[in-house]
């Protein structure tokens, strides 16, 4: 047996133009005796570094079966490996940087901390390094072997560090924050977007940050176990298998059925006239709101509607799951009730070219939903003796600080409700403390 192995470990030594399956079977079914030719070729794509043989590419199936093999003691020589100068690593192992290399360290962390620690914060590393290995520490947390206060102190050292370092390390300390559900870290995360330290195209902006903390839909930092010839086999390197494509008329077929998929009148929820009344009152419909006139804010939008682009507003406490954190662990009712009237106005909406809404309606929307949240803003600032800005955004504000959105409302309300848009300037001033 240790005769096929020697013969398929030769068969991936060096780049060939179709992925070697049956080589990965041979050395997947026999991982003992494999483990020892894998470590080796990684020891020596290491110290022959910008030397090595470009056609060498055992090295490179190394660290994805022994990742499959969940190999801890070649978690060190792999650090070493992926610790070499970025062009030379590129050479090397090309896109496995930005494509499995947190699987890989993540099945092979032979608990090693502080090595990981100390590489996350080696500026000299490779960007997308170090944020694989930010997933990694992101896993480790999510599974109970990294401390809070341990991860959250390494965040920490590095967003207030005053060195450069790439976009795409904030990125991922985000993606870190808000996956592990650091609510208290928001103001870091604020910190970030305040800098302008954060690619314009990784998020819309703070407040899809604030979503994301609060979602728990998302897929784990790593996967385990993973499957090396199932990573590799589609990869650009390889031949691949002619595919048929789709012609023009099977183009315009799928099209036409997203297009209508997308105007399927959404069903209407019919209120009887002895059902609760939805404005929580307790009251019958009939006894309650049925025939009052309704407030322009209930008009504006259905609550189909509503609901519609509150889809990914954080969930309600109302059914709460074990472990889940929620806006009213950190906010009260009428905070979360401002707020959600902002982030109708404010947040962005993805709407197909072909369904674009006029300006005048999208400015009137804004300006119905915001002039509602402005005055319940008041209410709450005179009750709570809020005297400035600052003060409500560190305890109340939730996705947008006020000065944001006051501004857009002023803009709105400029040429044409002069009562209000004069409340609005007086209260930014006073709250500006000008």
């Amino acid at each position: 047996m240790n005769g096929s192995v020697q013969k398929a470990i030769e068969e991936i030594t060096n780049r060939t133009p179709n992925f070697p399956e049956e080589p990965f079977q041979i050395i997947s079914e026999n991982p003992d005796l494999a483990i020892p030719y894998l470590n080796a070729a990684i020891d020596r794509a290491v110290s022959e570094g910008e030397d090595l043989d470009e056609n060498y590419q055992l090295h490179f199936y190394a660290i994805f079966l022994l990742g499959k093999f969940q190999e801890r003691e070649s978690f060190p020589r792999i650090m070493k490996l992926v610790s070499l100068p970025r062009d030379v690593l590129d050479g090397m192992i090309g896109d496995a940087v930005t494509s499995g290399l947190q699987d890989i360290l993540y099945n092979t962390y032979n608990g090693d901390k502080e090595l990981l620690k100390a590489s996350i914060k080696n500026k000299n590393l490779d960007d997308y390094v170090r944020s694989a290995m930010l997933k990694v520490v992101g896993q480790l947390y999510l599974d109970g072997e990294f401390g809070k206060e341990e991860l959250q102190e390494l965040i920490r050292e590095i967003v207030y560090n005053e060195e450069e370092i790439g976009d795409y390390i904030y990125t991922e300390l985000i993606y870190t924050m808000c996956g592990c559900h650091f609510v208290e870290m928001l103001p870091e995360i604020r910190r970030l977007f305040e800098d302008g330290r954060i690619d314009g195209f990784a998020f819309e902006g703070y407040a899809e940050c604030v979503d994301m903390m609060f979602r728990y839909n998302k897929e784990a930092f790593c996967r385990s176990p993973i499957h090396a010839a199932d990573m590799l086999r589609s990869w650009s390197m390889f031949e691949q298998p002619e595919q048929n494509e789709l012609s023009p008329k099977e183009m315009e077929k799928l099209f036409h059925k997203a297009v209508a998929q997308y105007n399927k009148p959404e069903k209407k929820v019919k209120i009887g006239r002895n059902d609760p009344c939805p404005c929580g009152s307790g009251k019958k419909y009939k006894k309650c709101c049925m025939n009052k006139p309704q407030p322009p804010v209930n008009l504006v939008e259905s609550e189909q509607e509503k609901k519609k682009w509150l889809e990914y507003y954080p969930a309600s406490a109302e059914e709460r799951q074990e472990g889940r954190v929620y806006l009213e662990d950190f906010y009260d009712r009428e905070s979360i009730e401002i707020d959600k009237l902002i982030y109708l106005a404010m947040k962005h909406r993805a709407i197909p070219i072909w369904q674009r809404e006029a300006d005048e309606a999208v400015e009137y929307r804004k300006k119905v939903y915001l002039s509602e949240a402005f005055w319940k803003f008041i209410e709450k600032a005179e009750k709570e003796e809020i005297k400035t800005f600052q003060e409500y955004d560190e305890k109340y504000t939730i996705h947008y600080p006020c000065e944001e959105w006051m501004q857009v409302l002023r803009s709105l309300l400029k040429n044409d409700d002069k009562e209000l848009f004069d409340s609005v300037t007086a209260c930014c001033k006073k709250m500006q403390g000008s």
